[in-house]
């Protein structure tokens, strides 16, 4: 949860998708989101509420501590973009 006056402010959730349970799952605008495949050959598809702009991309570390995200597995594969992203700056 990426809004600041909320409640769960910086807190975070984890939930497994996979085929044999049909979930989905709707990150609501204010949220921040990231993916780890738990197995290889894994296919991710999302859709967005308006065109995709990539410049007006932003992110921030898989690892970063101001949010505490306990990954099923360690870290392997880490897009340069990714590894890229500044650390999280409270803007509370």
């Amino acid at each position: 949860d990426l809004r600041p006056q909320s409640p769960t402010y910086r807190q975070w959730q984890g939930v497994e998708l996979a085929a044999a349970n049909h979930r989905a799952l709707y990150i609501p605008k204010g949220f921040g989101h990231g993916f780890q495949t738990l197995i290889d050959e894994t296919e991710i598809s999302y859709q967005m509420s308006a065109f995709h702009t990539p410049q007006a991309a932003s992110g921030h570390r898989y690892d970063d501590a101001a949010f505490g995200i306990v990954w099923p597995l360690p870290a392997s594969v880490i897009s340069g973009r990714d590894r890229a992203w500044p650390a999280f700056q409270d803007k509370s």
